[in-house]
């Protein structure tokens, strides 16, 4: 029933084509070199540059050996008047914003990410102010279509926001304390994460993943999961599963301890499948059983992710048993089946006769099996105080019958109460001091 569904920390976004690259580091490159011929008279090709007389067309040596055409200022001001610069155009290629399509949103978010964006460069070239090179320098534009490369996020030192908050829930006495939430991550200039995930002794994971739309709307998206250093603990497993229900099922509010006041309340707007619900409550259910069972036997028990079907049947069975030696039973009546080996004829018929008696039951050198453990118990008594036969004409019947029937044959006494429409049940348990 562990609910691990919703991930803390997860960036949900990206892909978008044409974005003006800013600041790019190179990964892998592919350069495009020419060699030249120089035949004869080259000042027709040096003069036919579109920007001459301020630029012209010259040969440069390679660090490889190798020439190629480039642009080479002639003036001064050349260089003033058309700057060398760049313009590009990259594909996010990184898991994390794979979902983003609006661009004024990925620019955004792209600010704020905290380790480096891999994008592939669908175009990279070279301009002279806004005009485009017609012999780009390939040493000093080296980036080609196709090279995957990175974005290097700026490093944001993130303000210190902290709160102390317990998670409460309308008509339960349920809740979720101390709660440490702190801003962790910032994925836009309007979205915030808060987190609890530094605090280890926190047995739930919370996080605040908040939107601001306006300076009157906050859209808040809480996501959880358990701590997995605690979730094998009966108790913090309690604890985790009753928060799922009373988060699927009740309005919650977060209530900051040291300002005493509420800053935030919502309700969870997913639509829960009864079923699903009762079979959290069951298994809640269960594993208290099993924490009333480790506290009254003084053991542990390590709790699977799925409890098996006959360790169910004996943890239920320990545990009615438990609680009725800590409280009397009030009953309307009791039924009692015994073998016809093993009854006494005489007493059952004095039994009949009685208008009001005691009973007794005891089970002694009881095993249960519970989640590879044994729970031995030395003896269990039950106790029924004035109580009488109900079914007697029944039980006449059978003492009639008696020498006819096999010795497998079972007869079921039922009592009620012999004052009264109720009679009470007392147990007692003596505990063996041998549990493994």
């Amino acid at each position: 029933m562990l609910d691990s569904k919703n991930k803390i920390g997860d960036i949900i976004d990206s892909n978008i084509e044409k974005i003006i690259q800013t600041n790019i580091e190179k990964q892998e490159t592919t350069n495009n070199q020419i060699n030249i011929v120089i035949d004869g008279d080259f000042t027709k090709v040096a003069i036919s540059h579109e920007l001459f007389p301020d630029y012209a067309v010259a040969t440069k040596k390679m660090s490889n050996g190798k020439y190629a055409l480039v642009s080479k200022p002639l003036t001064k001001d050349a260089v003033k008047k058309y700057p060398p610069n760049f313009k590009s155009s990259f594909k996010i290629i990184d898991e994390r914003y794979k979902n983003v399509k609006n661009q004024a949103m990925l620019m955004d978010m792209l600010q704020y990410a905290d380790s480096p964006v891999e994008v592939k460069i669908t175009r990279f070239e070279q301009y002279l102010g806004n005009v485009l090179d017609p012999y780009p320098n390939p040493e000093i534009s080296p980036m080609q279509a196709g090279t995957k490369t990175y974005i290097m996020p700026q490093k944001r030192k993130l303000p210190k926001v902290e709160f102390k908050v317990n998670i409460e829930f309308d008509n339960s006495d349920f809740k979720l304390s101390d709660i440490d939430l702190k801003l962790t991550r910032q994925l836009s200039n309007n979205k915030f994460i808060l987190d609890n995930c530094a605090q280890k002794s926190a047995i739930v994971f919370i996080q605040l993943q908040l939107d601001y739309i306006n300076d009157e709307k906050l859209k808040c998206n809480l996501n959880y999961k358990a701590n997995p250093e605690k979730i094998k603990d009966s108790r913090c497993i309690s604890i985790f599963n009753e928060f799922v229900l009373n988060l699927l099922t009740k309005k919650y509010s977060i209530y900051d301890e040291k300002r005493k006041t509420i800053i935030m309340s919502g309700k969870i707007n997913n639509k829960h499948d009864e079923k699903k619900i009762i079979q959290l409550e069951d298994y809640i259910h269960l594993i208290k059983a099993i924490i009333e069972i480790e506290e009254y036997f003084n053991t542990k028990f390590v709790i699977p992710n799925e409890i098996p079907k006959d360790d169910i049947y004996a943890i239920i069975g320990l545990y009615k048993k438990i609680y009725e030696s800590k409280n009397k039973i009030e009953l309307i009546n009791v039924k009692f089946p015994l073998l016809k080996k093993n009854i006494n004829i005489e007493r059952l018929q004095q039994l009949i006769e009685l208008k009001e008696t005691s009973f007794v039951n005891i089970y002694n050198d009881v095993v249960y099996n519970i989640l590879d453990k044994e729970i031995r118990i030395k003896q269990i008594k039950e106790k029924f105080d004035l109580i009488k036969c109900s079914n007697i004409e029944e039980v006449k019947e059978f003492i009639k019958n008696y020498d006819l029937l096999e010795d497998n044959y079972e007869l079921k006494i039922e009592m009620t109460s012999a004052k009264g429409k109720t009679f009470y049940k007392y147990a007692e348990i003596l505990k063996d001091g041998m549990n493994s």
